[in-house]
């Protein structure tokens, strides 16, 4: 028997991708910037890096050596050699006063290993200078930017439930019921010029379900 010879589809060669389109698919989309850093990033000049504003610097450690003495605090027996971050560098404590403690190597590798000791002394000096004591210029400048944007949004939010107040309390008297919180949210989404026509429209609708309906007495045609 003669040897046959099967049919194979003819093989294809793939186009090989340039590098631009290989380049543009595993580019990765930017991450947006939230609304409350976009006014500050406007006028933002590079500086120290968020590393390098967590090392106390000559001028700082200078303070905290002759504010604190030589005696560790923890030990009360040791000399005190090195510089504790209270609030811990890996979240973003910084190099300021505020965030200093001076102990002996012995306690500083004990607070740094115990979280009780860590929160002991995050407590006492939260108590003793504020909640964001290891805060630095730069980050009390976001926070207080980040601040005033949520104020100024509550201020809006709350001139616009004074202005949907009235339609509002109209609803709720013809519903006999409070508005439910997705109702709300919805009034608030109209515009100025939709909510005007909302008003008037309910308005006239409450009006022509409120109107007397004669009443005929036993006897009475309809049509007299």
């Amino acid at each position: 028997m003669e040897h046959q010879t099967f049919w194979k589809p003819e093989k294809q060669v793939k186009e090989k991708k340039s590098y631009s389109s290989l380049h543009q698919q595993k580019t990765k989309a930017k991450k947006e910037v939230p609304e409350w850093k976009k006014g500050i990033l406007a006028h933002h000049q590079k500086g120290q890096s968020s590393k390098d504003r967590c090392e106390f610097d000559t001028d700082v450690l200078a303070e905290v050596i002759a504010e604190q003495g030589e005696i560790c605090p923890c030990c009360k027996i040791a000399q005190s050699t090195t510089t504790h971050h209270v609030w811990p560098r890996g979240r973003k404590g910084r190099g300021v006063k505020s965030n200093a403690l001076r102990v002996c190597w012995p306690c500083h590798d004990k607070i740094q290993t115990t979280d009780e000791l860590l929160q002991y002394w995050i407590s006492v000096y939260r108590e003793k200078y504020g909640d964001h004591f290891w805060f630095d210029e730069k980050d009390w400048e976001e926070f207080n930017h980040k601040q005033n944007v949520l104020q100024q949004k509550e201020r809006e939010k709350q001139d616009r439930q004074n202005q949907i107040k009235p339609v509002v309390d109209l609803l709720t008297a013809a519903a006999g019921r409070s508005l439910k919180a997705n109702e709300i949210r919805l009034l608030q989404s109209f515009e100025d010029k939709d909510m005007q026509i909302f008003t008037t429209m309910m308005a006239d609708a409450l009006g022509a379900i409120q109107e007397p309906t004669p009443v005929y007495s036993y006897g009475e045609r309809f049509e007299d």
